[in-house]
């Protein structure tokens, strides 16, 4: 496992103005999640576990789907989950750091709802479905 990419990242700060975005959270424990969410209030979570099997490469194993939608509730976010889904995908992807920390894949963890630019969030985030099992 490449420690590198322990940690959260995301797509936001490359393009601000941009009506969704994706983040990739990377745990030392081999778990991680990806968040995509849109302006329209629409979001989806994917858990997987991940690996680095050589440099440059990462084997992660998708586990759960969950999507729903986003409100407000006062300054914070509230996640609605409409479906859950187990599933069992594995993906094999390339990256690379850049000099300025840029995580750039060469494919979208999940194909339809995924970037392939991020940037690390030095505080992090957390997977908004952690209190689903």
């Amino acid at each position: 496992m490449d420690a590198r990419l322990v940690g959260y990242w995301s797509e936001s700060a490359l393009d601000p103005g941009s009506p969704e975005y994706t983040e990739l959270g990377f745990r030392a424990d081999g778990t991680g999640w990806q968040y995509w969410t849109s302006w329209s209030t629409a979001f989806a979570v994917h858990r997987f576990r991940w690996h680095t099997p050589g440099p440059g490469r990462l084997t992660a194993r998708l586990r759960l789907a969950f999507d729903g939608v986003w409100s407000l509730d006062g300054p914070d976010v509230a996640h609605r989950i409409e479906r859950r889904e187990h599933v069992d995908t594995v993906v094999e992807l390339g990256w690379v750091l850049g000099p300025d920390r840029q995580l750039t894949l060469d494919q979208p963890l999940v194909d339809v709802l995924g970037g392939t630019e991020f940037l690390p969030v030095d505080d992090g985030g957390t997977d908004p479905t952690l209190t689903e099992p």
